[in-house]
């Protein structure tokens, strides 16, 4: 037992790891919801407020983490830290991130009016 949790502190699980796990609480979470709807006496009721919460809370925040590791390896493997400014403008999760700086910013020459040849 106290292997399996250290194997889970220094390796953290894979994602589709995380999301099965996380589409199963899921599913637990909807069918306690569903029964206390068709079943409406106290103990289903109970059941699906506060563990049935709970659990859709825990599933939520393992998605939540998959797809937070999944972007970081993304990002390492390419190689490039976003920018603070990149992650406000949310266009570099697009690929349309100006590049015209050193930093990949945009510079004040480039705000600048151009001229219109005839």
């Amino acid at each position: 037992m106290i292997r399996r949790l250290k194997t889970l502190v220094t390796r953290p699980p894979r994602v589709p790891t995380l999301l099965k796990l996380s589409a199963v609480l899921t599913l637990i979470a909807l069918a306690l919801m569903v029964w206390s709807m068709l079943q409406p006496t106290p103990m289903p009721v109970i059941l699906a407020m506060s563990l049935g919460e709970g659990l859709g809370i825990l599933a939520f925040a393992l998605f939540c983490i998959s797809v937070l590791i999944d972007q970081v390896r993304k990002q390492r493997a390419r190689g490039k830290k976003m920018t603070s400014t990149e992650l406000a403008a949310g266009d570099s999760l697009l690929g349309l991130a100006p590049q015209n700086g050193p930093s990949g910013t945009r510079t004040p020459r480039d705000d600048a009016p151009r001229e219109i040849s005839p």
